[in-house]
């Protein structure tokens, strides 16, 4: 963590815009980190019109569910609009990364975000995003069905 943290105060310097936060628990260990570059903030203000947000990728030897903020801008390409990862996939992990992605995103809520079928998931974006419209993923729909 302590070259992650390195690399972020590198990232900051180079871009006055660049956000990062990180949430450890009681032995500091890291619970929730969230982070985007400043490019991804500018764009967002332009194309939050609808975002996915998906945990479904576990990509370290921590076994922390990576979550990226997904959205399209207007030439039908994909933005990265920033990435979490989660320790813990309970309503209290997804409330603080929304909260952090909309106090990093100036508080400019999605119009519109698409995710799995998960309750935690679904309780916290009722909570940090009440006006947002929720939708889920028809891959994740079918997936579950063929199951």
């Amino acid at each position: 963590i302590e070259a992650t943290i390195a690399y972020f105060d590198e990232k900051a310097k180079e871009d006055p815009d660049f956000f990062y936060r990180i949430r450890l628990d009681d032995e500091d260990r890291v619970r929730n980190m969230y982070w985007v570059d400043g490019a991804a903030r500018r764009a967002y203000t332009h194309f939050r019109d609808c975002i996915s947000f998906d945990a479904t990728y576990l990509t370290n030897m921590y076994k922390m569910p990576c979550a990226p903020f997904i959205g399209i801008n207007n030439h039908n390409q994909s933005l990265q609009f920033g990435c979490g990862l989660v320790r813990n996939e309970d309503t209290d992990g997804y409330t603080w990364l929304f909260k952090t992605f909309l106090e990093c995103m100036g508080g400019l809520a999605p119009m519109n975000i698409i995710t799995d079928q998960d309750f935690s998931m679904r309780a916290g974006i009722e909570e940090v995003f009440p006006l947002a419209v929720h939708r889920h993923c028809r891959w994740h729909i079918i997936k579950k069905a063929e199951e």
